[in-house]
């Protein structure tokens, strides 16, 4: 038989009981759910006025200080340029499609973001671009992009008589 000393027991008692009164680990807290994407900022819609220009390229701009649509029609190309402010994050290189919605009809293009914050869409110049074009002078409302970008929506008035004599340079050069 063996004997175990006192000492031994103590030494034993004393290490069993520290060992006892340690506090647990705290728990392990699950990992915070990852932050919401900022919502995106809604503007007022802006409110443009047309202008005008006839020559061997007919422009036109249908402008407001928060938005421009600049549109530039030749013989071969048709071309709409969105111009938002330079503070606006429109990434260059990004699909981004020009939408218009008008009482005369809708249509959409494909434009990608372009350098200085522009969002371009060109198209080879055919009727029914001269279509599109008489649509978005009836007056309506240009989209550009998705709400993520959080551009205000343009509202088109009618180009009216000036807009009526700017058609006849477009028809120009469509049959010259």
């Amino acid at each position: 038989m063996r004997v175990v000393t006192p000492r031994l027991v103590v030494t034993a008692a004393v290490a069993l009981s520290v060992a006892s009164c340690e506090r647990p680990p705290p728990p392990i807290a699950p990992p915070a759910p990852p932050p919401a994407p900022p919502a995106p900022v809604f503007h007022r819609p802006a409110v443009a006025t047309w202008s005008f220009q006839a020559g061997d390229v007919c422009t036109a701009t249908a402008g407001s200080p928060a938005l421009s649509l600049d549109i530039a029609v030749s013989r071969d190309k048709l071309e709409l340029t969105a111009r938002p402010p330079r503070d606006s994050a429109v990434p260059a290189g990004r699909p981004e499609a020009i939408a218009f919605t008008g009482s005369s009809g809708s249509w959409s293009l494909a434009g990608h973001g372009a350098a200085s914050h522009r969002v371009v869409a060109s198209q080879p110049m055919t009727d029914d671009q001269a279509g599109q074009i008489l649509i978005l002078l009836g007056g309506g409302v240009i989209k550009i992009g998705n709400h993520a970008l959080g551009l205000p929506e343009l509202r088109i008035p009618n180009g009216g008589t000036p807009g009526r004599d700017w058609f006849e340079c477009v028809r120009r050069q469509l049959f010259p």
